[in-house]
């Protein structure tokens, strides 16, 4: 069984993770701060403090931890780790991007997500990326912020959002697998325009909100794998069952 050393544990997609891999993996979980839980190891991933010892014995380090509101640190944090983990001899090192990042330079979150992949394509260890499409839950949360406008004027952008467990599940392979360089996609089952996404969440919700379509940017269109089979439960499905459940990005 191998050891592993999740960055981002308490995270949407570390929590997923966690019993994707239950049973399968030696798992540990890197911590900021102190935690008494058996499998909680301290490591600072701005400094590196504590990062050898979190390392020791560890086969391979999935990188889920980011700070979206802060790119340059995200690109930074994988820097840190990945020189611990060659410190370490770690075999593998999974690094968890999104679908489409490279394509989009509008965001400064997502330039930061591709140069955290170059990164770690040149970081010295065994290595595969694995880029996900927008889960359910981010999705949700975002409109349930923008649902509060009585008037919701949104472009034709094209998602393809995942089910966070279903992600996981294909994390979780990558994972357990031997490096790869770059894994396929993940994605959900479907297409969706933005417009149509916000117009069955405001259903769903009992929003009082107009959406208004507007053209979408050309630009914006990497953000899907249609060529790809999705995974997981369909943005309606995750609605029937989820949407008038506590949000876990609302904290």
């Amino acid at each position: 069984m191998k050891t592993m050393l999740l960055t981002g544990g308490t995270g949407v997609l570390g929590r997923a993770l966690l019993p994707a891999l239950e049973g399968r993996a030696d798992m540990r979980v890197l911590s900021r701060h102190a935690d008494p839980r058996p499998t909680f190891r301290q490591g600072d991933l701005h400094s590196g403090a504590g990062l050898a010892d979190a390392l020791r014995g560890v086969d391979t380090v999935i990188h889920a931890a980011s700070q979206p509101s802060r790119p340059q640190t995200d690109v930074e944090m994988t820097g840190v780790l990945l020189a611990a983990a060659r410190e370490a001899g770690v075999r593998h090192v999974v690094y968890v991007s999104i679908v489409g990042c490279d394509q989009v330079r509008a965001f400064p979150y997502y330039r930061a997500k591709t140069q955290a992949e170059a990164l770690v394509a040149a970081g010295g260890v065994p290595f595969t990326v694995v880029r996900a499409a927008q889960f359910h839950e981010f999705v949700a949360f975002m409109l349930s912020r923008l649902t509060r406008a009585p008037l919701l004027p949104l472009p034709g952008l094209p998602l393809q959002p995942v089910d966070v467990h279903a992600a996981a599940t294909q994390i979780a392979q990558v994972a357990l697998g031997a490096p790869q360089g770059r894994a396929p996609d993940i994605v959900g089952p479907q297409v969706l325009a933005l417009p149509e996404l916000a117009r069955t969440w405001a259903d769903a919700t009992g929003a009082r909100t107009r959406v208004l379509p507007v053209p979408a940017a050309r630009r914006f269109t990497p953000l899907t794998r249609p060529d790809l089979s999705g995974v997981g439960r369909t943005w309606a499905q995750w609605l029937a069952q989820e949407a008038t459940r506590p949000n876990p990005y609302a904290g």
